[in-house]
């Protein structure tokens, strides 16, 4: 291969390289929390968006302006929550466990209860399922019936 070629080569990867290594991807990547109640508190704000209809707030880390994107694990001696965020609205799997061993696990999409949420008990039978879409509840057959 000519020296040429190989500088061409040697070049147009590094281009390939810096360009896939963007800002712009870097600042999608998801962060992982994890602490007690209090210092969530300590460490989080919500914000209202004044520019949308909305009324879910949106979630950022203080000091950052940019909103909260990832999973936050909060911890206490009498609960467990997990979410997931995406743009500091909840988005995905939502699961709450109670010291008793009970847990209950709701589906998120842009901060509104969207998909199955549903009630196990603390051998992990499930208690009962309710369906969500875009924050609303979707009845069942039986409340039809009623």
């Amino acid at each position: 291969m000519s020296s040429t070629k190989f500088k061409y080569l040697l070049v147009s990867a590094l281009c390939f390289l810096w360009l896939s290594c963007s800002e712009s991807q870097l600042d999608e990547e998801d962060t992982e929390w994890k602490g007690d109640f209090v210092t969530f508190e300590d460490s989080f704000e919500q914000k209202q968006d004044l520019g949308s209809s909305d009324e879910s707030p949106i979630l950022y880390l203080k000091g950052e302006d940019k909103p909260f994107s990832g999973s936050v694990e909060k911890n206490s001696s009498t609960r467990l929550t997990i979410d997931k965020y995406a743009g500091g609205l909840l988005n995905g799997i939502s699961i709450r466990k109670s010291s008793d061993g009970s847990w209950v696990e709701a589906n998120y999409k842009a901060g509104k209860l969207h998909g199955k949420m549903t009630f196990y008990d603390k051998n992990g039978n499930i208690r009962s399922v309710m369906n969500y879409e875009n924050g609303s509840l979707i009845p069942t057959r039986a409340d039809l019936v009623e």
